[in-house]
């Protein structure tokens, strides 16, 4: 048997430990003095409790609820890369999570007996955030909820112009289809929760950061790939590691004495911006503290901020990382000489379905082996959801997104996470292990989220590192008067005052 096979069969083992642990107890032999056979009472073996399956969960809306054919119009930021998850795409007839959207939709206009409309606008990245806040602002009804981009959305919540989540009829947040680790972190206080996350938000799974490398080119280079995986189960994988495989990779290929994407590469970044982003929030710097009431504090200077700093810098800017100047690292990595890809997500394995050498889905890296876990940071492009306070449906509109979360938690998430990605895309059994390591630790952070309305202080790094700039207390200090006077007022918007 050969090592992937062992490691994939070890894996599967232990995840039966916890079962076999169970049941150890269960199925004791009778005592030795009992040896009549008419004298024993066999009482019928305990079992465990059958899990409930995905499909299985239903909400609680009441069964009579209907909403007498309402039109429930959502608004879609149009350079949304995930914006097929809310109605689906003609051109992807036939494909199994577009199918899963269509019939999500379908089955709950038929069950509140409503009709649900996604509109995409006409608006960029850029100008998004103005054209909704003067929608909103105006009282324009037209639209019950808003789905843009993190980078864009959170930028609003401090003109109050999203209805409170905590105070939506029909909403329960302790069904598991409601992110709300995520939608903490997105939130100060406990009062006031003014953008949800949910499974119909199935484009945040697409949006988690994935380290993806060539396993063909480790194999040359270092050995067997699977050794890597085993790094990474046994919490060995961290920066300094990744930086070892990074910088042994590189050869100057065209022999022209510099680093280009035609050399063989370690790593291939994007622009190093958005490449940075991972490696600086997937460490335990938190870079803020929560008081007691969940109001936070920025606490962005500390040695293990600048030695981070002084890290980055160095990654990035050695002979064995390039960039791609703006364009997709996947459409260079398939050429097969790039160890890992910059900038990769869940999503980014789409379009290396036709790669012709395997690849490999891992963690980002832990900063040290003492660290508890694995982070895997969700892209700041990934769509999150804010109810309109000029909505003319507020009595109703928690009923639809319920529905609309349960039934993407029964049928969209697992065809977009079982049947798309792990079996699709993953090229082998421990990849689909990776991928379940890599979603059970998916987070964000309260400054990377609301960067644009803290001073840019959340893309310190993508700033510094794109320099190659190592003076990183005083850019932190240029940038803090500014960012400490929008958190107060953001921790007034969620404060009520």
């Amino acid at each position: 048997m050969n090592a992937k096979r062992i490691l994939a069969a070890l894996l599967a083992s232990l995840m039966l430990v916890p079962a076999l642990a169970a049941c150890s107890d269960e199925g004791a032999g009778t005592p030795a003095d009992d040896t009549t056979a008419a004298d024993v009472t066999t009482e019928p073996a305990e079992t465990e409790p059958r899990e409930t399956e995905r499909h299985e969960i239903k909400d609680d809306l009441p069964k009579d609820l209907k909403l007498g054919g309402k039109t429930i119009n959502f608004f879609i930021a149009t350079e949304a890369v995930y914006d097929n998850y809310v109605m689906g795409s003609d051109e992807k007839a036939g494909d199994v999570v577009n199918e899963a959207v269509r019939l999500r939709n379908n089955n709950v206009q038929e069950q509140l007996g409503f009709v649900f409309k996604a509109s995409r606008n006409s608006e960029t990245l850029e100008t998004v955030g103005p054209a909704v806040s003067s929608l909103i602002l105006a009282g324009d009804s037209t639209y019950d909820a808003f789905l843009a981009q993190q980078c864009r959305i959170t930028g609003l919540v401090s003109q109050k112009l999203f209805y409170n989540g905590y105070d939506l009829k029909y909403v329960n947040y302790e069904q598991p289809w409601w992110l709300n680790n995520f939608m903490d972190e997105l939130t100060l206080g406990t009062s006031y929760r003014p953008l949800l996350v949910s499974d119909f938000n199935t484009g945040t799974i697409e949006a988690i950061r994935a380290n993806i490398f060539n396993k063909d080119l480790y194999r040359d280079l270092y050995g067997d790939p699977d050794a890597l995986y085993q790094e990474v189960l046994d919490g060995k994988f961290t920066f300094d590691r990744m930086n070892e495989l990074v910088a042994g990779a590189y050869k100057d290929l065209n022999g022209n004495g510099k680093t280009d994407v035609d050399d063989q590469l370690g790593l291939l970044a994007w622009a190093l911006q958005a490449s940075v982003d991972p490696f600086v929030y997937s460490g335990e710097i938190g870079f803020t503290t929560r008081d007691k009431d969940g109001y936070i504090q920025l606490n962005m200077i500390s040695e293990e901020a600048v030695a981070l700093c002084e890290k980055l810098c160095a990654f990035f800017h050695q002979p064995a990382v390039s960039s791609a100047a703006g364009k997709n690292p996947a459409n260079f990595f398939v050429s097969g000489n790039i160890l890992f890809m910059g900038n990769g997500t869940f999503g980014s394995c789409s379009a290396l379905r036709d790669m012709e050498d395997d690849y490999g889905i891992l963690p980002h890296p832990k900063m040290t082996e003492t660290q508890e876990t694995y982070y895997s940071l969700v892209h700041d492009t990934s769509l999150l959801t804010g109810v309109s306070i000029a909505s003319k449906n507020l009595d109703v509109v928690g009923a639809v997104l319920e529905a609309l979360a349960a039934e993407s938690y029964r049928r969209v998430t697992p065809a977009y996470y079982e049947s798309a990605l792990k079996l699709k895309y993953a090229r082998d059994d421990v990849s689909s292990q990776m991928i379940d390591l890599i979603k059970s630790n998916m987070t964000t952070n309260f400054i990377y989220a609301y960067n644009t309305s803290l001073n840019a202080i959340g893309h310190i790094y993508r700033t510094l590192v794109t320099k190659n700039n190592v003076e990183y207390v005083s850019m932190v200090q240029s940038k803090l008067p500014a960012a400490e006077a929008s958190l107060a007022e953001l921790v007034k918007t969620f404060k009520g005052e």
